[in-house]
């Protein structure tokens, strides 16, 4: 038996001897003939090109490496691929997967699909990897026609780890000094902050992984994707170490942050009065100053600020710290005291304070004072002062024996925030719409078309595509309402103000609503409660 384009396959390959016979396919290998680096790949276009379908290149590869010189038989009398049959076969190849199906109309026809069709068709297309043998009898075995399968699989790239940072010490954020029993501060010690020796590991740092290539179906490698990279967080006094998988101190000293980095500070001590003598301060790290803080100066410090005496009309400002007060601050009203996070304090009079939190143990007396959050004990007192906070108010006493007048405004940072997110839910919501025009354009444009396997799937991807458009819109458009509800009439909010008592007069200000107290009040509660205020006294 000679295939028709046997002399085709002896003349590429003049080394190689066919024989094709009811017993098998023989192959001889001419020695003289044989090129110094056989292709076995050529050899294997070549068969296709030919339309072999039931060819083994394995036996042929191994009877071409063994050079006998003799027929071998290399598999059983080779058989041609019927021309015929390949409209009713539909093969999809990407580097992923290959998906195949066998149209219906076979059934009209006396034409028998076996897996050496479909293996040939595979091996036409280069597909040499993940294949679903299995796969292929069964679809075969229940004539599993007009159905579409996924018949080879890539074996998708695994992506590499991401570098990750470990603190090995914690560091407190909200560092203040340590109080001994009799309430003098300590400041040897530091309550909440992470001291470190010289050469200490602060953190660690695995590297990112490369990731594991995978194997496409054509049997390329798939490239991975790395780890993102994330250094070590190396800031003022540390460094790196042991290729960049460690952070050590420098110097021995206490941890801050500054942004992501990580700091070692150590303290700068002033023993006396900041006056003439001293001049303005200015420090990158923590400042300790045991007396007074006299009119006309400032003390700007990145880190914390703790003073011993009074402060008088001046200037403190701790730019990523705290600040704290253990005698009075009196302003004459020129002081200013500002904290990136929280101040605590004894008593303060006629000054401009601004901090995240404030704790002031006894009186707050014409002040302007900006915050979220302020608590004082149930015996503290507030006289003519300018509260404006974002959090809560718990306040001890309101007022005094003679009459003055206080006033508490709520920022209102959240009608803002939800005012940008309507925004962006409107942008969304146009593009969606935009997206559902367009898709709607298409499915219309498909009317009339033949309806052939391609059509169906592309008509069936359109309606998923425009279900899934249709949906996000409603979302959206659930979302929207609930944040035009929300701007117009802001959510509640309980205890926004406590106070021990009150005594007239008290302003207070909430989302726009306005209120004045006039009266002697005590357990004072102030809410945000159904768009209005409300208040209640026990």
């Amino acid at each position: 038996m000679e295939l028709p384009n046997s002399a085709n396959i002896n003349e590429s390959n003049k080394w190689l001897s066919w024989r094709i016979s009811p017993e098998g396919t023989f192959l001889t290998v001419v020695r003289e003939l044989v090129p110094e680096n056989p292709d076995i790949k050529e050899i294997k276009k070549t068969l296709l090109i030919n339309k072999v379908v039931n060819f083994d290149i394995e036996k042929i590869e191994n009877t071409i490496k063994e050079m006998s010189g003799k027929p071998e038989r290399v598999g059983p009398p080779f058989e041609l691929f019927e021309e015929v049959k390949r409209k009713y076969l539909h093969l999809q190849v990407t580097p992923m997967q290959a998906r195949f199906s066998i149209d219906v109309g076979i059934l009209q026809t006396n034409y028998n699909i076996t897996s050496e069709d479909i293996l040939f068709l595979l091996a036409e297309k280069a597909v040499v990897y993940g294949i679903n043998y299995d796969l292929i009898e069964e679809i075969l075995a229940t004539s599993a026609y007009g159905q579409e399968f996924i018949i080879a699989s890539a074996k998708p790239p695994i992506a590499g780890s991401d570098a990750i940072v470990t603190e090995i010490i914690q560091i407190d954020p909200d560092a203040k000094p340590f109080l001994n029993e009799d309430g003098t501060a300590d400041y040897k010690k530091w309550d909440n902050i992470r001291q470190v020796e010289k050469g200490e590991i602060i953190c660690t740092r695995v590297p990112p992984t490369p990731g594991i290539p995978g194997t496409s179906v054509f049997g390329v490698p798939l490239s991975s994707t790395p780890g993102e990279d994330i250094g070590l967080p190396v800031g003022i006094n540390t460094k790196a170490i042991d290729n960049e998988t460690k952070l050590v101190a420098t110097i021995h000293g206490f941890l801050y942050r500054q942004g992501r980095n990580i700091c070692i500070g150590s303290i700068y001590i002033i023993k006396g009065d900041v006056n003439y003598k001293t001049g303005n301060i200015e420090y990158t790290g923590d400042v300790l100053i045991k007396g007074n803080v006299n009119t006309g100066f400032s003390v700007v410090a990145d880190g914390n600020i703790s003073i011993e005496g009074i402060v008088e009309s001046a200037h403190i400002e701790s730019k990523y710290g705290n600040i704290f007060l253990k005698g009075s601050v009196f302003g004459l009203n020129n002081a200013s005291i500002v904290a990136h996070k929280n101040i605590n304090a004894e008593n303060i009079q006629d000054a401009r304070i601004k901090a995240q939190n404030i704790v002031v143990r006894g009186q707050i007396r014409s002040c302007q004072i900006e915050t979220e959050n302020l608590s004082m004990p149930h015996n503290g007192q507030i006289v003519s002062t300018y509260i404006a906070f974002s959090g809560h108010l718990r306040c001890g006493n309101i007022g005094g024996k003679i009459e003055s007048v206080n006033e508490f405004t709520l920022i209102e940072n959240e009608r803002e925030q939800y005012k940008e997110e309507l925004t962006k839910q409107n942008e969304l919501i146009q593009k969606l719409d935009k997206a559902i025009e367009i898709l709607n354009a298409k499915m219309t444009s498909m009317k009339g078309a033949e309806n052939t396997p391609e059509f169906e799937q592309q008509a069936k991807l359109l309606n998923s595509q425009l279900t899934s458009c249709n949906s996000s819109r409603d979302q959206l458009i659930a979302k929207r309402k609930k944040l035009l509800k929300l701007i117009e009439v802001m959510p509640d909010r309980e205890d926004l103000i406590s106070a021990t008592s009150i005594s007239p007069i008290l302003r207070i200000s909430i989302f726009g609503s306005y209120m004045e107290l006039k009266e002697e009040l005590h357990e004072l509660r102030v809410s945000w409660m159904n768009g209005s205020i409300k208040m209640e006294s026990f």
